[in-house]
């Protein structure tokens, strides 16, 4: 329990950092104008992080295990790579309150996965507590305006998919290997998205204040995804993913503060959904249990 309880506590802390992310995107400079070079430069920034994270804890054997990796290394890459650029395409081309229910289905999508691929099954305490968390959800976008493009709202689904199958692929792996993953992801990312700006012919430039923000972005990535990767030891997929949904509350409270620059202002329903969502999470980081559920004696 000890572990468990860590555990916990150090994924919340990765969706609080990740929560960030959405205040960062904000103060962007004509963000649908600039997805490409500001993906280009996240990845490429949550690479370097990663990896000098793993230079100075791998020492000598960094390059070795970096030039050792295997398929589902490879693989988890992809599907990271797919999140990265599927979130900020939904979120530039759909409203918020749609890529927020995509973001909902990630625990129940990485539950699945994690059954079909590595027999992970799920106790009626998660169960219970992500079915919580996605009416939470529904309660925040219930008085929002569920329109955009058919795009956005593809996009935000597979991104909302592509989390799921990245975070089995890191409960597939064991302490050390799982963090390559994450470099593969950023690499790839700016790989992906330089290829498609160089076939789209469309400029690289990039204002100075989109530049400092995308680093900005990478650091605070890379730094939930190593914090998220550590606690993927002793919490199950859909446990996991379930806790991230704190970057969703914490997003809000953070555009909300004036000094954040953003200054939005949360109605009733969004505190309300935000409230059930942390409830949710309570339910399933404790020993509390749901006495429906409990076995007859």
């Amino acid at each position: 329990m000890k572990e468990h309880t860590s555990s916990v506590i150090i994924v919340i802390i990765a969706g609080l950092i990740w929560s960030f992310g959405a205040v960062v995107v904000k103060n962007m400079t004509d963000p649908q104008s600039y997805q490409l070079p500001y993906l280009i430069i996240r990845g490429l920034t949550v690479a370097m992080i990663v990896g000098s994270y793993l230079f100075f804890k791998d020492r000598k054997y960094f390059f070795i295990n970096l030039l050792n990796i295997d398929k589902i290394t490879i693989f988890g890459g992809i599907l990271l790579t797919i999140t990265f650029i599927g979130f900020i395409y939904s979120i530039t081309n759909t409203t918020a309150a749609v890529t927020l229910l995509m973001l909902a289905l990630m625990p129940f999508f990485a539950s699945l996965i994690a059954y079909l691929f590595i027999n992970e099954r799920i106790s009626k305490k998660n169960l219970v507590a992500m079915i919580i968390a996605f009416f939470g959800i529904v309660i925040m976008v219930l008085q929002s305006q569920l329109s955009g493009s058919t795009f956005g709202l593809i996009t935000g689904f597979i991104s909302s998919l592509g989390f799921a199958g990245f975070t089995v692929a890191l409960r597939s792996k064991n302490n050390n290997e799982k963090f390559y993953i994450l470099i593969i992801g950023g690499l790839l990312c700016s790989l992906i998205c330089s290829i498609i700006l160089i076939i789209m012919n469309f400029s690289i430039e990039i204002p100075i204040n989109n530049i400092l923000l995308s680093i900005t972005h990478g650091l605070l990535v890379a730094c939930g995804l190593i914090l998220y990767s550590i606690g993927s030891k002793k919490l199950l997929s859909g446990e996991l993913s379930l806790l991230s949904l704190l970057e969703v509350v914490g997003g809000i409270f953070w555009a909300w503060l004036p000094f954040m620059n953003v200054n939005e202002i949360p109605d009733f329903y969004t505190m309300l959904g935000g409230l059930i969502i942390c409830i949710s999470i309570i339910i399933n980081s404790t020993n509390i249990e749901i006495i429906f559920f409990q076995k007859k004696n």
